[in-house]
């Protein structure tokens, strides 16, 4: 039987540091501008509140990384402080911004 389990700080930068190598040059730079010590936002899914990790604070919003779809995301919050679902998304690092302009 599968157990999640969230992803421990100590991981989630391994997988930030070990994705940004595979960034182009420009979204290593732009990442590298707006990137922040991971901290954790509330994050509503099926109205139920988690959270998730911030690794960037972008011009287009929080990046964010989600430990149950296992990928990058970038959200707002509302006026609550609470990030939204925006659907089952993957992403890596790279095509997280690649999505979103950078």
């Amino acid at each position: 039987m599968f157990t999640w389990e969230p992803i421990a700080i100590d991981e989630l930068q391994a997988l930030v540091a070990a994705q940004f190598e595979s960034c182009l040059p420009a979204q290593k730079a732009f990442f590298s501008a707006c990137r922040v010590e991971p901290y954790a936002v509330p994050f509503e899914r099926s109205g139920e509140l988690e959270r998730v990790w911030v690794v960037a604070e972008l011009p287009a919003g929080l990046l964010y990384y989600e430990d149950v779809e296992e990928g990058f995301e970038i959200g707002r919050l509302d006026a609550d402080g609470v990030l939204h679902d925006n659907g089952c998304n993957q992403l890596d690092l790279s095509a997280a911004m690649i999505r979103w302009g950078s």
